[in-house]
C-alpha cells in the first residue's frame, strides 16, 4: 500500500460536511477497507468535522476548518484543526454518552473513540483544537 496525503480546507459552515465526506470517501478509495468500515470512518470524520464547524468554531463563516488525510504506514490518519480555541474536557463528554438522557447529539466523541484505534486532541486555548484520529487499515 502506498502512503498518500491530502489537504483540504473548509469554510466553518454545517454545508461543508456532506462536501468534506465525500473527500475523505473518495480518499479512502483503493484502500482494503469493506464498506461497513469506510462507513463507519466516515460517520468518525462526520462528527469531528461537525464538532469543528459548530462547536469549535461556531459556524463562523469567516473561519475555516483545516483537515488533513494521510494514509501511512497501513494507517490511515485524519487531522482537523479549527481556529476557535474553545477549550473543553472530552473525557467528561464521553464519560457522561452511556448516562446521559437527551434526545440528540453529545455521543460524537464516544462513537470516534469506539470506530478509530486513537483519538486525540491538542488544545491551544483561544487558538485552535486539533482532532487526531486513526485507523489500522486491514492486511
Amino acid at each position: 500500500m502506498q502512503n498518500k496525503q491530502l489537504h483540504i480546507q473548509v469554510p466553518c459552515d454545517l454545508k461543508q460536511v456532506r462536501e468534506s465526506r465525500k473527500v475523505l470517501h473518495d480518499f479512502c478509495q483503493g484502500l482494503p477497507l469493506n464498506d461497513e468500515e469506510l462507513g463507519n470512518i466516515e460517520l468518525a470524520f462526520n462528527e469531528g468535522i461537525s464538532n469543528a464547524i459548530d462547536h469549535g468554531s461556531s459556524s463562523n463563516k469567516k473561519m475555516f476548518v483545516d483537515i488533513d488525510l494521510i494514509v501511512k504506514n497501513r494507517y490511515l490518519i485524519i487531522v482537523i484543526k479549527d481556529y476557535g480555541g474553545k477549550e473543553f474536557n472530552p473525557d467528561y463528554y464521553e464519560r457522561i454518552t452511556l448516562k446521559k438522557d437527551w434526545g440528540r447529539g453529545g455521543r460524537g466523541i464516544y462513537l470516534m473513540r469506539t470506530i478509530m484505534d486513537e483519538l486525540a486532541y491538542i488544545f491551544s486555548p483561544n487558538n485552535f483544537t486539533v482532532l487526531y484520529l486513526s485507523k489500522k487499515l486491514p492486511s
